[in-house]
């Protein structure tokens, strides 16, 4: 893989925001440049898709047997009676 040359970009944001990013970046081990990157390089891979990297990640799991909008609509009913 090849070395990309790396550029400054500045962002104005929400004071609270970037204390928020900054807090969850030390929790991850990552910089907020990295998750800054990281959010940009999946907007490349999401014009693909409309699902979210969550949903595409699930997608597959269950057999195709599965009748999903029918264990769905069972589980509604469960919760919120007919």
């Amino acid at each position: 893989m090849a070395i990309q040359e790396k550029k400054k970009l500045t962002l104005r944001l929400n004071k609270q925001l970037i204390e928020q990013a900054k807090k969850y970046a030390a929790k991850h081990n990552l910089s907020v440049s990295e998750l800054v990157e990281t959010y940009f390089l999946h907007l490349k891979n999401d014009d693909a898709a409309d699902h979210t990297p969550l949903v595409r990640q699930l997608t597959g799991i269950l057999p195709e047997s599965v009748d999903v909008e029918q264990l769905h609509g069972d589980h509604l009913i469960e919760k919120y009676g007919q």
